[in-house]
């Protein structure tokens, strides 16, 4: 009887494990496309994160910004941190590769801001923690599609 409930286990841990893999969490329906330009309409923070403990200069080479929903509490790889302001214009340039390529990780994008706040830094959004929604896969909360 052991052996059964075991062997029950083992197979439903792998069931739901290759489910989570295979399957993905989906974040949005739709991805943005290139070019298209939307208005922050609540705050959002910008981040700039070092790429190595190492090298703490803040240039495209070593460091890496992120938009966020929400506000990161300081740590040793922030190099900075500050709030875009609403109104801010932000252009979707392309997609940003993934760090791991599974396929439950979320969709990054490359986007531009207007104004620039970047310090130089590429500025990547990723389609989750918030950002994510049903206007063109980013939450409505947040941004306002700008039409052409």
């Amino acid at each position: 009887m052991k052996v059964k409930i075991v062997r029950a286990s083992v197979a439903f841990t792998l069931v739901a494990a290759l489910g989570a893999i295979f399957c993905g969490i989906i974040y949005a329906n739709e991805v943005p496309q290139p070019g298209s330009r939307y208005k922050i309409v609540r705050p959002v923070f910008l981040n700039g994160v070092y790429n190595s403990l190492n090298n703490r200069q803040v240039s495209k080479e070593t460091a890496r910004a992120y938009l966020e929903s929400i506000q990161t509490y300081k740590k040793a790889e922030v190099a900075f941190q500050c709030e875009v302001p609403v109104g801010t214009i932000m252009t979707i340039i392309g997609p940003a590769p993934k760090v791991w390529h599974l396929p439950f990780l979320a969709n990054r994008f490359f986007v531009r801001l207007d104004p620039d706040l970047s310090r130089g830094l590429d500025i990547v959004l990723e389609l989750d923690r918030g950002i994510e929604g049903s206007l063109d896969g980013l939450n409505s909360e947040i941004f306002s599609q700008i039409k052409k």
